[in-house]
């Protein structure tokens, strides 16, 4: 396997790297890099990889965890080896990924050269932690529904990654085990294709992995809430600014009767707060560089349809509840409205 590069990112190594080391150097990898993640222990194990004349190791003094490490590495192939390899495969130290599997991710990246490959663990295999299962099952879930793809398991460390897609991991934010769902999101908005190989599921005895249950599940929910976060403030201002609006019109149409006057301050409340919106969520939420003639005209056709929604049910509901305030109907019926309107936007409009 010499046109394929192994990148190992370890901090405080057990004797699982050394094993692990030998079993793909067997299955004839010649270039394997390990980066030593500002360990305090394992340092006789570093020295004893650092002797095979395959390995080449990667280090700095202080641990700034996994998503700095693999970037670290991925600068370093990409200035000095691209030129003899045609992609990485990454795989984490603690023997959880078997060589097999690694070879079988590094064999489908050299015939699909288009495509982020991704060792897939199944969660529904008996003696994976309950907690595991739960957490890896409700990602993937919370993934698909934001995000519109299906991947089975968004926390795998065993990643094939072509060449030409090297530049793109490297404008992945975050330092921890938050990083490879910067990198996957990346992936999904860049419409790169990704392959989902079946691997085996290991787990280990508690304490050996590197994975902080809060700290770093924190880190990568936030990052796959974060366009949704923003998505919802942009939502939050400018519904806040046509409420406003709205309540304003309804005084200056105090005089006409009461179908007309919510129509009208339904109207023009919208097309003012929808002008603010369409630029926060172009620049800001979205990041889209899409034509902004386009996607202007179609958003403001989306507008339309949300203001024709808004006005139609909040005066039907109105005439069913009238003693209802038609400011708390119209927060109401928004509110649905929004719900539809994220994932329209996001997948019609800024095709994020």
């Amino acid at each position: 396997m010499k046109d394929i590069v192994i990148v190992i990112p370890a901090y405080n190594p057990s004797k699982k790297l050394i094993e692990l080391v030998d079993s793909l150097i067997l299955l004839n990898f010649s270039k394997i890099i390990i980066v030593n993640d500002g360990s305090i222990k394992g340092k006789s194990i570093f020295r004893t990889v650092k002797e095979k004349p395959e390995c080449l190791i990667l280090e700095y003094k202080e641990n700034k965890g996994k998503g700095y490490a693999l970037k670290y590495a991925i600068n370093y192939y990409l200035e000095n080896l691209k030129n003899n390899y045609k992609g990485i495969v990454s795989v984490d130290a603690d023997y959880q990924h078997l060589p097999n599997d690694v070879l079988n991710i590094a064999l489908r990246l050299l015939g699909n050269q288009d495509s982020l490959i991704l060792g897939i663990r199944d969660f529904y295999e008996k003696g994976v932690p309950t907690p595991n299962r739960f957490g890896n099952r409700l990602t993937s879930f919370i993934f698909k529904l934001l995000y519109g793809e299906n991947i089975k398991d968004t926390q795998t460390g065993l990643r094939g990654i072509p060449n030409r897609y090297l530049n793109l991991c490297l404008e992945a934010s975050g330092k921890r085990f938050e990083f490879e769902m910067n990198m996957l999101i990346k992936f999904v908005k860049q419409k790169i294709n990704i392959i989902q190989i079946p691997i085996e599921t290991v787990y280990y005895k508690r304490g050996e992995s590197k994975f902080n249950k809060w700290i770093d599940s924190i880190l990568i929910y936030k990052v796959i809430f974060t366009e949704y976060i923003k998505f919802l403030l942009s939502s939050l201002i400018c519904s806040f600014l046509d409420i406003i609006l709205f309540t304003t019109f309804l005084n200056i149409f105090s005089n006409l009767n009461n179908n007309l006057k919510i129509i009208l301050g339904t109207f023009i409340s919208r097309i003012i707060a929808d002008f603010f919106n369409f630029n926060i969520n172009k620049n800001f939420v979205f990041i889209s560089h899409e034509n902004s003639k386009k996607i202007f005209c179609k958003y403001y056709l989306l507008s339309f349809s949300k203001m024709l929604t808004s006005a139609s049910l909040v005066l039907i509901f109105h005439n069913l509840f009238n003693n209802c305030s038609e400011t708390v109907l119209k927060i109401i019926v928004d509110v649905f409205i929004y719900l539809i309107s994220y994932k329209i936007q996001k997948k019609y409009i800024f095709k994020t």
